[in-house]
C-alpha cells in the first residue's frame, strides 16, 4: 500500500514539474534563427573602430582620412570633436526612434586641418536565411515574443515606423563624397553583420550630406531675383515715406497731391485698406470661416512635416492610427470651405455686372483675364523666391533633402504653375505643393464666369448646368473610385508623409478639379438659393436656424470622421463602401456652408456673426490667398532646420503650430502690403483707367483674399436685390 502510495505521489511530482517545465518553456522566447547578440552591439562592434573611407575615394579623400586616424589617436581635439559627434551605439530601435542624430553642429564646425562633413547613412536589415520571423497578431508585437522578431519580422504596414531601418549620423572629411562612404560602410556591416545570419544593406545619399557651407549654387536667378524684390521693397519704401510726408504737410494746412503710382505702392495706403472694417457688411462673415479654416489648414500641415522629422518615441504618432484624434486622418478635404466661398461670392459679384443691359461675352473674357493677372504676382514672386533664394537661407542635416528638390520643380516647372495645369502633372514635378489648389481656382474662375453669364442670360439653363455639373463632380468621385478599386480617403500614412507621390489618391483623385468641383458648384447653387429666398421673404425661425445648424453639422461631422475606419490595415477592402465615401466626403463641408449660408443671409444667427465679423478676422481673412500661398513653405524651412530628434507631443506640436502660424501670417502680411496689394492696384489701372475701381466690383471677390471687395459687393447686392 505503502509503495503504491510513493508511486502516485511520485507521478503527481512529475507531471506538475512537465507542466511547469511545459510552462516555462512557452514563456520562454524562442531563439532558434536569432543572432546571439542584440542588433545595437553589432552596430557598435562595426562602427568602434570605424574612420571613415580609408582606401576608396579620391586622393584627397584618403589623405585627409588618414591624416584623421593619426591625429584621432593622438587625440587631437578637432579629430576627438569629429569622432564624438556621431553615436556608434543606437538605441530605442523598439520604440520607434527614426533616428541617431548625434551632434549636428560638433561635425561641421571643424575646419582646420580638414572640414567635417555630416552624412545620415540608412541602413536596412535583414536577414540573410529563408527564416519567417514574424510573430505578430493584428500586426503588433507580443510581449513576451523575441526582440529581434521587431527587426528581423518587422511587417511593414504604414502605419508604423520601420524598426528594420537604422538612419545614423556620421562625420568624416569634407573631400570624401557619399559614394565613398556607402562603399566602406557596406564592407565593414558585411564583416560584423553576415556572421549573424543579417544583411545589412547601406544607402548613403549626397543630398544628406552637409557642411557649415553653402553649397547651393547663386545663379544668376538668385541675383536677379534679388534685385526685383529689394527694387520694390524699397520703392514701397519710399513711396511710404512720400506718403508720410504728404500727410504732415496737409495737417499743417498744406495742401499736396501724391502722384499714383507712389500711392499704390504706399504701405501706409494698402495698410489702410487691409485693415478697413464695415460692420454692416454681410459678407464678412466668410472672413471669418476663411480665418478659422486657415487656422486649422496651418495646424494640419504643421502635423504633416512635424511627423517626418527625427523623433525619439515614434510609437506616440503610431498610437494616432488607433486612437485618433480622427479628425488629423480625416482633413484631407479641408480646403473644400475655400472652394465653397469662391464659388458664393463670384455668384455675388458678377450677377450685377452680367445683368446690365449690353453685356455680351467679352465681359467674360474680362473677368477671367483681369483674376488671372490678380492671381500671377505674388505667385510669381513666391516661385522666384522659392527657386532661387530660399535655399540659402538655412542649414542644417535636412534642409539640402528638403528643400532643394522644391527649388529645382519650380526652376523646371514653373510654366505649369503660370498656365494653371499644376493640378495636371505629376506630384513629384509640382511646383509649390499649393500650386495645385490655385491652379483649380482659375479653372473653376473660366467655369464659373461662364456658368453665370448662362444663368443670367438663360436662367433654366444656367439652373440646369449648376445641377449638372454638381451631379458630375459626385458621379466622378464615385465612379472612378470604384472602377479603379481606389480608397475613397487619402490616407495619411508613412509613405504619403515621406512622399506625397507615393499616394495613388492623392497623385490621381485629390488634385483635379473635376474631382473638386462639389464644393465650388455647391457655392453657385447657394447663390441660387439664397436669391431666391430672398425673393420671396423667407425666414426661419430661430430654434429652426440653431437646431438646424447643429444638425446638420453632427451628421456632416460624423461622414467625415467615418474616414478614419479605412486606416484599420486589417479591414477588408469595400469598393461601394470607398466609393459611397469618397462622394460624401466632398459634400460635408459644402452641406454645412450650404446651410450656414442660407441661415445667416436670410435669418441671422443673432450675437454669434460676430465671432467671425469683427475687426480681426476682416483683415486677416483678406490675407488668406498670400498666406496660403506661403504656408508650406514657412512650415516647411522651420522643421527642415532641425538637428536633433525630439519626443513628439500634443504640448510640442500645439506649440510649434502658434510660432509656425503666427510666422506665416507676418510672411503673408508682408507678401500682400509689398506685392499683393500694389500689383491689384497697378493691374486696375492698366486694364480699367479712371474706371478701375467701378470695375473692380465686379471681379475682385472671386479668388479667396479679396474679401476687400465685400463691401462694394454689400451696395451692389442691396441694389440688385429687387431686380434679381
Amino acid at each position: 500500500m505503502s509503495r503504491a502510495l510513493s508511486s502516485v505521489c511520485a507521478l503527481v511530482v512529475l507531471f506538475f514539474v512537465a507542466v511547469e517545465a511545459l510552462s516555462g518553456d512557452l514563456d520562454r522566447p524562442v531563439n532558434d534563427g536569432f543572432p546571439k547578440t542584440w542588433i545595437a552591439n553589432i552596430f557598435y562592434e562595426a562602427l568602434a573602430n570605424f574612420t571613415g573611407p580609408i582606401d576608396v575615394g579620391s586622393t584627397a579623400c584618403r589623405q585627409q582620412t588618414q591624416m584623421y586616424i593619426r591625429h584621432l589617436k593622438n587625440d587631437s581635439l578637432w579629430a576627438v570633436q569629429m569622432s564624438d559627434s556621431w553615436s556608434r551605439y543606437p538605441n530605442g530601435l523598439l520604440i520607434g526612434t527614426s533616428h541617431q542624430m548625434g551632434v549636428y553642429e560638433e561635425c561641421i564646425k571643424v575646419h582646420q586641418p580638414v572640414t567635417g562633413k555630416y552624412c545620415i547613412p540608412s541602413v536596412k536589415i535583414s536577414s540573410s536565411t529563408d527564416a519567417d520571423f514574424t510573430v505578430r497578431i493584428n500586426d503588433q508585437p507580443q510581449e513576451n515574443q523575441h526582440a529581434w522578431n521587431e527587426i528581423l519580422g518587422f511587417v511593414d504596414r504604414d502605419n508604423r515606423l520601420r524598426r528594420n531601418v537604422v538612419k545614423f549620423s556620421i562625420c568624416i572629411p569634407d573631400s570624401c563624397t557619399a559614394d565613398d562612404l556607402q562603399v566602406t560602410l557596406q564592407k565593414e556591416f558585411n564583416t560584423h553583420f553576415l556572421p549573424h545570419r543579417i544583411n545589412a544593406q547601406v544607402q548613403v545619399e549626397s543630398i544628406l550630406c552637409s557642411t557649415d557651407k553653402d553649397a547651393y549654387p547663386y545663379d544668376n536667378g538668385y541675383y536677379l531675383t534679388s534685385l526685383l524684390v529689394g527694387f520694390i521693397f524699397l520703392f514701397c519704401c519710399l513711396s511710404t515715406a512720400y506718403h508720410t510726408i504728404i500727410i504732415i504737410r496737409s495737417n499743417n494746412g498744406k495742401k499736396s497731391k501724391m502722384p499714383e503710382i507712389f500711392n499704390m505702392f504706399s504701405l501706409i495706403r494698402n495698410s489702410r485698406d487691409l485693415i478697413k472694417y464695415n460692420r454692416n457688411n454681410d459678407l464678412n462673415i466668410f472672413n471669418g470661416l476663411k480665418v478659422l479654416t486657415m487656422i486649422v489648414v496651418l495646424f494640419g500641415h504643421k502635423f504633416l512635416y512635424f511627423v517626418i522629422n527625427p523623433i525619439t518615441y515614434g510609437m506616440n504618432l503610431e498610437k494616432l492610427y488607433k486612437e485618433g484624434p480622427d479628425f488629423l486622418l480625416t482633413s484631407m478635404n479641408l480646403i473644400d470651405p475655400f472652394f465653397y466661398i469662391a464659388g458664393y461670392l463670384m455668384y455675388i459679384m458678377l450677377i450685377p455686372q452680367f445683368n446690365k443691359p449690353g453685356t455680351s461675352w467679352y465681359q467674360i473674357i474680362m473677368v477671367i483675364v483681369y483674376k488671372y493677372l490678380k492671381v500671377i504676382p505674388s505667385y510669381s514672386i513666391v516661385m522666384l523666391i522659392t527657386a532661387f533664394v530660399i535655399p540659402h537661407m538655412g542649414n542644417g542635416p535636412f534642409w539640402a533633402s528638403r528643400i532643394w528638390p522644391e527649388a529645382d520643380k519650380c526652376k523646371n516647372y514653373w510654366w505649369a504653375n503660370l498656365l494653371a495645369v499644376s493640378n495636371f502633372i505629376p506630384v513629384e514635378n509640382q511646383c509649390l505643393i499649393a500650386g495645385w489648389y490655385v491652379s483649380c481656382l482659375l479653372q473653376f474662375l473660366v467655369i464659373g464666369t461662364i456658368v453665370v453669364y448662362v444663368y443670367v442670360k438663360r436662367r433654366q439653363i444656367g439652373i440646369f448646368l449648376i445641377v449638372l455639373l454638381l451631379c458630375a463632380s459626385l458621379s466622378i468621385s464615385f465612379v472612378t473610385t470604384y472602377v479603379n478599386q481606389a480608397y475613397g480617403i487619402v490616407r495619411v500614412m508613412y509613405s504619403f508623409l515621406e512622399n506625397p507621390s507615393n499616394s495613388a489618391e492623392f497623385s490621381n483623385y485629390y488634385r483635379p478639379f473635376y474631382y473638386r468641383g462639389t464644393p465650388f458648384y455647391t457655392g453657385l447653387l447657394a447663390g441660387v438659393v439664397v436669391e431666391e429666398l430672398k425673393k420671396r421673404e423667407i425666414k426661419f425661425s430661430t430654434p429652426v436656424v440653431y437646431v438646424g445648424t447643429f444638425i446638420v453639422s453632427v451628421v456632416c461631422t460624423w461622414v467625415q470622421l467615418y474616414g478614419a475606419v479605412f486606416y484599420d490595415v486589417n479591414r477588408p477592402y469595400d469598393a461601394l463602401e470607398q466609393s459611397l465615401y469618397s462622394a460624401f466626403s466632398h459634400c460635408t463641408w459644402s452641406v454645412i456652408l450650404f446651410w450656414v449660408t442660407v441661415c445667416h443671409f436670410t435669418t441671422g444667427y443673432g450675437p454669434i456673426e460676430k465671432l467671425f465679423n469683427n475687426r480681426l478676422t476682416v483683415p486677416l481673412g483678406r490675407l488668406s490667398y498670400t498666406v496660403y500661398l506661403v504656408n508650406i513653405t514657412v512650415m516647411m524651412m522651420i522643421e527642415s532646420k532641425q538637428r536633433t530628434a525630439v519626443t513628439p507631443s500634443s504640448y510640442l506640436l500645439i506649440d510649434g503650430w502658434i510660432v509656425g502660424g503666427f510666422r506665416t501670417y507676418m510672411v503673408g502680411t508682408l507678401l500682400y502690403l509689398i506685392i499683393e496689394a500694389p500689383s491689384g492696384h497697378l493691374i486696375k489701372k492698366l486694364l480699367f483707367g479712371k474706371k478701375h475701381e467701378k470695375n473692380d466690383r465686379i471681379v475682385s471677390a472671386v479668388m479667396p483674399n479679396r474679401t476687400d471687395a465685400n463691401n462694394a459687393a454689400a451696395d451692389s447686392e442691396q441694389k440688385n436685390s429687387s431686380r434679381l
